[in-house]
């Protein structure tokens, strides 16, 4: 199993920032060090709620299942971030699964080791509940996105979004062409006229899961322009 500071880690996550050292030992204690190969089932629908996750490295895709074979991607989850609280509150089997996308370690927090550290920090509650409300609010602008944006715009904008969160303009597409499709509420063939569009426009250039922003500035002034809906 891959060596990590597992104290260190705990301590320097926002939620437990600022827990005295004998919650932050005894929690420490009852975590599980979790981790997934590629492709890898972290949990499926229907299975119980019996902790939350924090991602250490690697990227966790939540989603809805189909028979279809067409599963929802409803989100991604990143080194820092967290899953699986609001059903762990609800006492409530998950309504999605998680799949590793990466090679990806993951602390587990087992309910009652929560629930015991919530009882006593009111502090760390306010600190949850914070993480939740943000975690709602993206929803909400997703639902926003969908609503107002065109096919093109949702496309520029996630090309943007994870340009600065990669801190480059070789963007690295984090999911198959079909489930980046589905993150953003698209079809497959609409993202690829999209993105056949944009090449046109010389705004980008695709090479394989790579794609290469000629200039964020351009592709923003770009997405502004465009109003019509697609």
């Amino acid at each position: 199993m891959t060596k990590i500071n597992l104290l260190g880690l705990l301590e320097n996550h926002a939620l437990f920032r600022n827990i005295s050292a004998v919650d932050l030992h005894t929690l420490q204690r009852e975590v599980v060090k979790t981790e997934l190969e590629k492709n890898t089932m972290l949990f499926r629908k229907g299975d119980q709620a019996d902790a939350c996750f924090i991602v250490v490295y690697g990227l966790v895709k939540l989603c809805i299942p189909s028979s279809q074979g067409n599963d929802k991607v409803l989100e991604l989850i990143r080194p820092g971030q967290s899953l699986g609280e609001a059903m762990m509150f609800l006492d409530e089997p998950y309504p999605f699964y998680a799949e590793a996308l990466e090679n990806t370690l993951l602390l587990k927090i087992p309910r009652q080791a929560l629930m015991r550290l919530l009882d006593r920090s009111p502090l760390i509650s306010r600190q949850m509940m914070a993480g939740l409300s943000y975690r709602l609010l993206g929803f909400i602008r997703n639902v926003e996105r969908y609503s107002l944006q065109n096919a093109t715009q949702r496309v520029i904008d996630y090309l943007l979004q994870t340009s600065a969160m990669q801190s480059t303009n070789e963007v690295r597409l984090e999911l198959k062409k079909h489930l980046l499709a589905s993150l953003l509420n698209l079809s497959p063939e609409t993202l690829s006229r999209v993105l056949h569009q944009l090449m046109d426009e010389q705004l980008i250039r695709v090479c394989g899961s790579t794609i290469h922003i000629g200039s964020p500035d351009a592709l923003k002034t770009y997405q502004h322009s465009v109003v019509t809906l697609h």
